[in-house]
């Protein structure tokens, strides 16, 4: 009867209650396990619980799986080599020089 109980979905629902509760008690017992940014056992597992019965939950993980594979560069939409620092309060703008024979309404014909 638990072998029963331990497949089905309310099992792995107390299992990963379990987990979490066992994660939460590690990380108070080894602090300086809390440091990691990456996401817990319990967390990606109640995501993909989640995912199972929700469709648009899938796609939000598969996303994040593919942002995070993808490079971020500190230039892209912004314009070319234009930086600005928040902590320091400067905003540093390099403009490309004015292609000649051009006017402000275009170039002339």
């Amino acid at each position: 009867m638990e072998v029963l109980f331990a497949l089905s979905l309310p099992g792995l629902a107390v299992l990963l209650v379990v987990l979490a509760a066992l994660e939460r008690f590690g990380l108070w017992a080894l602090p300086w396990l809390s440091r990691s940014s990456s996401p817990t056992f319990a967390e990606v597992g109640f995501d993909e619980f989640g995912a199972a019965f929700d469709a648009g939950q899938r796609h939000k993980i598969d996303e994040r799986a593919s942002q995070s594979m993808m490079r971020d560069d500190a230039d892209d939409g912004a314009p070319p080599h234009s930086t600005v620092d928040l902590d320091g309060g400067v905003a540093t703008l390099r403009l490309e020089p004015p292609v000649r024979g051009a006017t402000p309404e275009g170039p002339e014909r």
